[in-house]
């Protein structure tokens, strides 16, 4: 009665040609790695982004702030603006002298009440009718000079200032424009790097599913197959 060979060892040889080779065994273990190093990377960047886009917001919210206190102010200007030209007109409406030294007294409270006198000179001598004079202090003429300088610095000033706030706004502008740009930029690297890392995942997945399939090695498994012949054939051969 021949003898066959034990299902055993033909199991045996099956398993020992499909388990996967310790190359195959390494280079799972190195795409493991770099998928882990990559997702390490991937949530870094997210963090820092979003850390910068907070920062942003808080940021933003103390421009608008200070964009309201600007506005604010603005409008204050304007408003005394307005206010002074209106004054300016009334002052220019004055038909009387009594309001004139009214609003001179008013102005200048520092002379008094009786230091804006009031006398007429004639055209020529013998006239009987003239042009009326407010007398003053001589030297209170440098406090007209003075107030005349400062008014002339002033304007220069608030033609300046304004110069520097429309600068300001186009320079505000500009800043919100690079701002979107900057944003839109973040925001197309954060996709593409995202596509690029969910992309690089699937791969990895698939690389690596490919790695955990049995392989067969030539040479083991015709020396194995090999062995499994000549032991059909002494079995055969036995009683």
């Amino acid at each position: 009665m021949r003898r066959l060979v034990p299902p055993l060892i033909v199991t045996a040889v099956i398993l020992a040609v499909a388990v996967p080779t310790t190359c195959n065994r390494g280079a799972v273990a190195r795409a493991k790695a770099d998928a882990a190093r990559l997702t390490s990377q991937r949530d870094s960047l997210l963090s820092v982004v979003g850390e910068r886009e907070r920062q942003q917001a808080a940021l933003t919210i103390q421009r608008q702030t200070h964009e309201a206190d600007i506005t604010r102010l603005r409008d204050s200007a304007i408003a005394l603006e307005r206010r002074r030209a209106a004054a300016q007109l009334t002052v220019r409406q004055i038909r009387t002298v009594g309001a004139l030294q009214d609003q001179l007294r008013a102005a200048f409270p520092e002379l008094g009440a009786s230091a804006w006198g009031l006398t007429t000179l004639p055209f020529d001598d013998g006239d009987t009718l003239g042009l009326e004079y407010l007398l003053v202090p001589a030297w209170f003429a440098e406090t007209f000079v003075i107030d005349h300088a400062n008014a002339a610095s002033w304007r220069a000033q608030k033609d300046q200032l304004l110069a520097v706030d429309s600068l300001r706004l186009r320079v505000g502008a500009l800043q919100d424009s690079i701002a979107r740009l900057v944003a839109a930029n973040a925001a197309a690297y954060r996709t593409g790097y995202q596509a690029a890392f969910t992309s690089y995942q699937d791969l990895s997945k698939r690389h690596i599913a490919e790695l955990r399939k049995p392989r067969i090695r030539l040479g083991s498994a015709l020396g194995l197959l090999g062995a499994v012949g000549v032991g059909v054939v002494v079995g055969r051969a036995l009683p």
